[in-house]
């Protein structure tokens, strides 16, 4: 039943004016349906994020468009390497993508000193005692332990910049953390490719992988927003956290990877 709103005659239901006042008389439409719920992607887990599957494919397409060039990878290692200045602002402008990180930049780099470990110790040969030794069961273990280490190592050290934020007024974001650490990794990774010519340039391999401590420098005040004067002490505890984590990785793996080699050829 409807009553007008001025003079409170009852109206008719189809009225549109005041019979006793001629006040109009506003239509009254019906609520819209609300939208019915989406069902919920089969790729993602109850809380919305990608699962494990979902991620795992993800990195697979990245390391795929990188190794067939479809990607910036070779541009983002030369600026990297040579303009890291520039090249941290322009990775500042960047999301993070967790498995494109892994999948598309540290899987594809983390290569080169796993292949040629395999080169090397399985194919080439390596001086032991004055002798040419080769095994391609050593060669595969040592590149195993190089591609898995590296791949570890570089989640661990991002958990730990990403730990270590807030004690240098810096905010926790795990993937700014993890561009830092995937990035600066890149000298270490590139400088790999020497384990090729002879086990003695060990020492080359160190020196070039100390420009990591510069791209931490450089980098940790762009992505993680420190304050200049905590940028010492926070790249300080980050390279050493970085070696104590290289180091307990390749033990770890090294141990449980030679004695699966050692139990599968006795």
């Amino acid at each position: 039943m409807k009553f007008c709103p001025n003079c409170g005659t009852e109206l008719k239901p189809e009225a549109k004016f005041c019979t006793a006042c001629g006040t109009p008389i506003p239509v009254e439409t019906p609520p819209a349906a609300e939208p019915e719920p989406e069902p919920q992607s089969q790729t993602q887990s109850t809380s919305g994020q990608p699962d494990l599957r979902d991620q795992a494919r993800q990195a697979s397409n990245a390391f795929k468009e990188a190794i067939h060039g479809n990607s910036n990878i070779v541009q983002r290692v030369t600026n990297i390497m040579l303009r890291p200045r520039q090249e941290w602002l322009v990775i500042e402008t960047e999301q993070p993508n967790v498995t494109r990180l892994i999948g598309g930049y540290a899987l594809v780099l983390a290569m080169v000193p796993a292949l040629a470990s395999v080169l090397k110790y399985g194919i080439l040969g390596y001086n032991f005692l004055g002798l040419t030794t080769r095994s391609l069961g050593t060669g595969i273990q040592q590149g195993l332990t190089h591609l898995l280490g590296s791949l570890v190592a570089v989640y661990l050290l991002a958990w730990v910049i990403n730990e270590l934020a807030p004690s240098f007024e810096s905010p926790k974001n795990f993937g700014r953390s993890l561009q830092l650490a995937v990035y600066s990794y890149t000298p270490q990774w590139l400088a790999g490719i020497l384990i090729l010519f002879s086990t003695r340039l060990n020492m080359v391999i160190f020196l070039i992988s100390l420009y990591a401590i510069y791209l931490l420098a450089t980098g940790i005040p762009v992505l993680k927003e420190t304050p200049r004067d905590k940028v010492t002490g926070y790249v300080s505890l980050t390279i050493i956290a970085m070696i104590v984590i290289g180091l307990l990785v390749g033990m770890v793996l090294a141990a449980i990877l030679g004695i699966f080699f050692v139990s599968r050829m006795a």
